[in-house]
């Protein structure tokens, strides 16, 4: 169709995509969560028969190869349940939505501390919990300890290393080495853009120009000030 909106036509076209990937995979995988089930089932039932006779060789071998069937169809659940949640992740993570706040809430309770035992007295009020733990470690740090002795470092014949290395700026090509070592399918960073862009940028050379030591220059920079 010449005249057809061509993002309603790619919006069609991803729609039966999903649809025939859906009647794809219950064709041909089916339920992993109920075939993970059964074969739990049939494990537990062998072994809860191996404690009143001895198992057949057909029985124990098909207790074997269902638990290695148990291990697969285990691993396969966690990464599609992976799947799930990043991409629930990346439609509603950032925006204000319900289940933002969910996530905030679970990690305020997570890390909320209720109570603490302090001389052998439990504490719950948040300014006394506060107080202990800042009179706990300015106990530990914010008091000088008097030494009867110490250790003379200069006369145990320590070898010294060079360190003056660590201070110097990166080079060009150490910072293309780990480009290269940069996996092409995922994001070393929050922007999204994943190692096979900063690999290979449209309109970029293999390597960047040359520039000074004190500021090399990458091709995702280029043209941009700091």
């Amino acid at each position: 169709m010449p005249n057809a909106d061509a993002f309603r036509v790619l919006d069609h076209k991803l729609r039966n995509t999903a649809k025939a990937l859906k009647s794809w995979s219950m064709k041909n995988i089916g339920s992993i969560n109920l075939q993970l089930i059964i074969a739990r089932e049939i494990v537990a039932r062998l072994e809860a028969a191996q404690e009143r006779r001895i198992l057949s060789v057909e029985e124990v071998a098909l207790r074997k190869r269902l638990k290695w069937r148990c291990l697969g169809l285990a691993s396969m659940s966690r990464t599609i349940a992976c799947q799930r949640s990043r991409m629930l992740y990346l439609e509603h993570g950032d925006a204000n939505t319900k289940f933002f706040h969910l996530q905030a809430c679970h990690r305020i309770r997570k890390n909320y501390i209720h109570s603490q035992t302090v001389d052998g007295h439990v504490v719950v009020n948040n300014e006394h919990m506060a107080d202990a733990l800042f009179a706990h470690f300015n106990g530990l740090l914010g008091s000088p300890a008097q030494r009867s002795r110490t250790v003379r470092f200069d006369l145990l014949n320590l070898p010294t290393l060079d360190l003056s290395a660590l201070d110097v700026c990166f080079t060009e090509d150490e910072i293309w080495a780990v480009v290269r070592d940069i996996p092409a399918e995922k994001a070393p960073g929050p922007d999204g853009f994943t190692g096979l862009f900063y690999k290979k940028k449209p309109g970029q050379s293999s390597k960047p120009t040359s520039s000074p030591p004190s500021t090399p220059s990458v091709p995702w920079t280029a043209g941009t000030s700091t």
